[in-house]
């Protein structure tokens, strides 16, 4: 039977056997049809010498939210070879029931989290700093109820964004997840700074006492100030002992999140030993701009969803995080009205760089990207065998790099060949097709 696609001659890299071996790999639908030394027939043929082949990288951890946007943040992942990812993190999540209508036709394969915050909004709590009560917490558990039964990969806290959670309000939600196999907590720490460790110590316990899955969020960006260290000896510790605790990361010392939000309340400064001048914003009318008391009040009065990047992390310290063998590669990928931090259009090629740096051959450097967190998600995704999905990323090895900047967020990376999603080639030498080819992903 003729195959409908070949990609010739390339070094496949297979991140469960640890192996680089030069072979063919044909496609059938949407499916891996063959793998060997062989040259079956096929409809369409991708010439791939010199260059390596992949599983299509994972995305844990990304946000897609604001659901009448066209696909900005899809397009800038997909052209950095992600072909898979979950959004709906740091309890941002909207309801499946606009999800469908807004995401029927993804440009990659994309599922959602049900978002703590967003059932908060649901049931009337405007103010973030407002404890539930035991009616709302109520109505909460009924909603992600029906999240899950809709499809929902599990439920994401941003606990730093609504600080005064309490106990009872998370016992009850992850009572709710834990009848449903197979769903897990992405969790944003209650805590950045000097607070971190009692902030993961918080998360451990959750994964402890419910026995459900629980993925700490970019774990770089909150413990990066002296405290990454121990930070990762606690989750290890705790895994020793049987909790289910998993971790991502994104390769970059500066995070970014909503000028409005908690995390820049009063106080920041003190926590992170960095004033405004380490603070640019991403967005709205002062992009680019390092912010000064004048912006700051401004922007926090009148532009208060507008995206800020804080440069306030130590380098050294996210490197040492992403090259921990349980740290998946996750962007965090965040847009406001299609501007924001270069890590959308960036992260998974400057990650694989990163990682190379660090002495990882390249079947290590892609399970990073690949198999580690779709094994952290349950996704039957990130293998290369026959019967596979077809979702594939081919790139060079010498050339393969992020180009996005802090001032130029959006530019795309070098060094992508071909980004195959469900069997369709959606990417080639950095254009992509007129069509989408992903599927909205549902359990």
């Amino acid at each position: 039977m003729e195959l409908d696609l070949m990609i010739r001659d390339g070094v496949l890299v297979d991140p469960v056997k640890g192996t680089e071996e030069r072979l063919n790999l044909g496609i059938s639908g949407d499916k891996v049809a063959f793998i060997g030394k062989d040259e079956p027939a096929a409809k369409k043929v991708l010439e791939a010498f010199d260059l390596l082949i992949s599983p299509g990288f994972v995305d844990t951890h990304m946000h897609d939210e604001e659901l009448d946007d066209p696909g900005t943040i899809q397009r800038a992942l997909l052209r950095q070879g992600v072909t898979t990812a979950l959004a709906g993190n740091c309890g941002s999540g909207p309801s499946l029931e606009r999800v469908k209508e807004k995401r029927n036709a993804p440009w990659l394969n994309l599922g959602y989290l049900s978002g703590h915050r967003a059932l908060r909004e649901a049931v009337g709590i405007a103010d973030v700093y407002q404890p539930a009560t035991e009616d709302e917490i109520a109505r909460m558990e009924k909603l992600l109820e029906n999240e899950l039964g809709l499809g929902a990969f599990g439920l994401s806290f941003g606990l730093e964004y609504a600080p005064n959670t309490s106990p009872r309000e998370i016992e009850a939600l992850c009572r709710v997840l834990g009848k449903h196999p197979k769903r897990f907590v992405s969790v944003h720490i209650r805590h950045d700074g000097p607070d971190c460790l009692e902030s993961v110590t918080e998360v451990i316990e959750i994964a402890e006492r419910f026995r459900i899955r629980v993925q700490v969020s970019h774990l770089g960006s909150m413990t990066a100030f002296g405290f990454t260290a121990r930070s990762i000896e606690l989750i290890e510790e705790a895994r020793s002992r049987g909790a289910d605790v998993t971790f991502d990361c994104y390769p970059y010392a500066a995070f970014c999140t909503f000028i409005g939000s908690t995390v820049f309340d009063p106080g920041f400064e003190e926590r992170w030993g960095k004033g405004l001048e380490s603070l640019e914003a991403a967005s709205g009318k002062h992009r680019g701009k390092r912010l000064t008391p004048e912006i700051y009040d401004d922007m926090r009065k009148n532009d208060p969803q507008a995206l800020i990047i804080a440069h306030v992390m130590n380098e050294w310290e996210i490197r040492s995080c992403l090259k921990h063998p349980l740290c998946a590669v996750a962007s965090d990928g965040v847009l406001h009205n299609g501007e924001g931090h270069p890590r959308a259009a960036g992260a998974f090629p400057r990650a694989l760089r990163w990682l190379r740096e660090e002495g990882l051959s390249w079947a290590e450097t892609v399970r990073h990207a690949t198999t580690l967190p779709a094994d952290m998600a349950w996704l039957p995704v990130g293998r290369l065998e026959v019967g596979a999905p077809a979702d594939l990323v081919v790139f060079s090895p010498d050339d393969i790099r992020d180009r996005a900047t802090f001032e130029d967020q959006l530019v795309p990376p070098e060094g992508i060949a071909a980004v195959v999603v469900n069997g369709h080639v959606v990417v080639e030498n950095g254009v992509i097709a007129p069509a989408p080819a992903g599927r909205l992903l549902l359990l």
